[in-house]
Order: structure tokens, then C-alpha cells, then sequence
């Protein structure tokens, strides 16, 4: 009966490693911030992103948060590394957030026929990119249309 229960217990912490390391590689958080936009705007705005890989890799569902952002216009996954720009990959916020505003700004899912330019049907590519530290989230408004706070995906 020792033997058993051993085997169990090896078998469910296989399991649960399996699972911990399946969260972490299919979970990315940026953390937003005036000073990791390159133009660095004066700014008190501040937020994050959380992006969540499904299980196939053909859907990301995210949120966006901020706090204290005014005139919000435009939420985008960029093409970067830290301390580069790049070019917008998957729109996650377009319209108009009118004055001062906190709380969740977007939330919502992205699919390969959401991506943009050379990215387009290309979930996988994305997926790399997030992964590897090469994309970034932005958020721009009216005052900073180049980006107001900026956090690269982990």
C-alpha cells in the first residue's frame, strides 16, 4: 500500500508541475509606466496588461487597467524591445476615453485575423514575440499620441 501511494503522490506532483509551468508559459503581465515610453512624457498615468495564451495558442484574451490616464484614444501590442519602438501588432483598445480615467480601459480577446502587417494569421509568430520579450503594450492619448505609458510584455 506504501508504494501506492508513493506512485500517487509522484504522479500528482508531475501533474501539478506540469500545470505550473503550463500557467506560467500562457500568462504575460506588463506593468505601464511614463518612463518606458523612449520619449518618457511627463505623466502621473500608470497601468498594466495581462494577456492570457488559450489553450491551442489561437486566442490571447487580455485586459488593460490604468490609472489616472487622461485622453485615452488608442491601446496597442507593439514590436519592440525595451527601450525601441515599433510597429503596432494587435489594436486592443481604438475610440475615445473623454478626461481624466481609471479602471479597466479594455478587455477582450485577439485572434490571428486580429493581428497587423507582417503578424497577420500569425498567432504562433505573436505568441514568440511575447515570450521572447520582443513586444511591448502602449497606451497613447490626445496630450502623448506616440505613447503615455508603456510596459514591455513578461
Amino acid at each position: 500500500m506504501g508504494r501506492i501511494k508513493l506512485l500517487l503522490v509522484i504522479i500528482l506532483a508531475a501533474f501539478l508541475g506540469v500545470s505550473t509551468v503550463y500557467a506560467f508559459e500562457h500568462h504575460f503581465k506588463a506593468k505601464l509606466t511614463p518612463k518606458e515610453e523612449t520619449k518618457a512624457p511627463e505623466s502621473k498615468a500608470s497601468g498594466k496588461a495581462e494577456f492570457e495564451m488559450d489553450d491551442h495558442n489561437t486566442k490571447i484574451k487580455y485586459e488593460v487597467h490604468v490609472k489616472n490616464i487622461v485622453d485615452a484614444n488608442a491601446a496597442h501590442i507593439h514590436i519592440g524591445k525595451k527601450g525601441e519602438d515599433g510597429p503596432p501588432v494587435a489594436t486592443l483598445f481604438s475610440g475615445k476615453k473623454a478626461g481624466k480615467f481609471s479602471g479597466t480601459l479594455a478587455k477582450g480577446k485577439i485572434g490571428a485575423d486580429d493581428l497587423m502587417g507582417d503578424y497577420k494569421g500569425k498567432m504562433d509568430d505573436l505568441f514568440k514575440l511575447m515570450k521572447s520579450g520582443g513586444a511591448y503594450v502602449n497606451v497613447h492619448t490626445d496630450a502623448n499620441p506616440d505613447g503615455e505609458i508603456r510596459g514591455q510584455i513578461k
